[in-house]
């Protein structure tokens, strides 16, 4: 018997039972430019729940699960503990009934700056002339924040892009775009000066956002327009390679 963390294919022979998990959140009525009611703060997660062994068999594949680098975090339960695989938040825009989008997102994390080129008063809606033709499939606008997935989970041919490209599916139903600012988040702050490395970590993370159909558009602000096939032509693929995981 061993403790260790189990390898890459050991790991996938779980994809099927991972859960997609959601939380969100609006206000009914402003009081200031963070909480105008037109947008949705969201956090959603792929995890791996671990019931309490009733053997010695289930008790090391927990054990072994538990290893660090198989999960982000572990939530202790009743019956057991949830594995947190992936993490995606962020925040989705009612184009039709948000007051001054440049004001809520300014009011957020100055990581939102980055999604300001998205929006100009003279588009439909408030969204950028050349983004407009998204409106044919709705009037919000999902901004990805950030998307972390646990290192053991990594480099297994694009699990981390499958539970993206599922997690949209519940949350991209209604919208005209999706964007992201695509950087390489676990670089220590202390290490970014190291602008080589910076630029190489930066250039697979967008490689990974160009995958599922996300094209660049302003700088370092990456788009998906729902309307369009390559998203989910990107995301059938994966399905079809991990068809006997699934």
């Amino acid at each position: 018997m061993t403790d260790a963390a189990p390898s890459g294919a050991d790991l996938l022979t779980y994809l099927n039972r991972l859960e997609l998990r959601f939380d969100s959140s609006a206000s009914l009525v402003a009081s200031d430019a963070h909480d105008d009611p037109a947008t949705l703060e969201w956090h959603c997660r792929a995890v791996l729940p671990l019931w309490e062994p009733d053997d010695e068999e289930t008790e090391v594949e927990n054990t072994r699960l538990l290893a660090p680098g198989v999960s982000l975090a572990q939530l202790s339960h009743g019956e057991g503990k949830d594995l947190t695989i992936l993490s995606m938040s962020g925040l989705t825009v009612d184009l039709w009934r948000v007051g001054s989008v440049y004001v809520s997102l300014d009011a957020r994390d100055a990581d939102y700056a980055h999604f300001m080129p998205l929006f100009k008063k003279t588009g439909e809606l408030g969204l950028h002339p050349d983004l407009e033709e998204g409106l044919v499939s709705g009037d919000q606008v999902v901004i990805i924040d950030r998307v972390r997935i646990a290192p053991a989970w990594r480099g297994l041919g694009g699990v981390g892009r499958l539970l993206i490209g599922r997690l949209l599916r519940w949350m991209a139903g209604q919208s005209a775009l999706v964007a992201t600012h695509p950087y390489p988040i676990d670089i220590p702050v202390d290490e970014r000066e190291d602008t080589a490395r910076e630029a190489r970590e930066k250039a697979v993370v967008q490689r990974t956002w160009r995958s599922l159909g996300f094209e660049p558009f302003h700088e370092d602000v990456w788009v998906m327009q729902p309307h369009l096939s390559a998203h989910g032509d990107a995301v059938e693929r994966l399905e079809t390679a991990f068809a006997q995981h699934l």
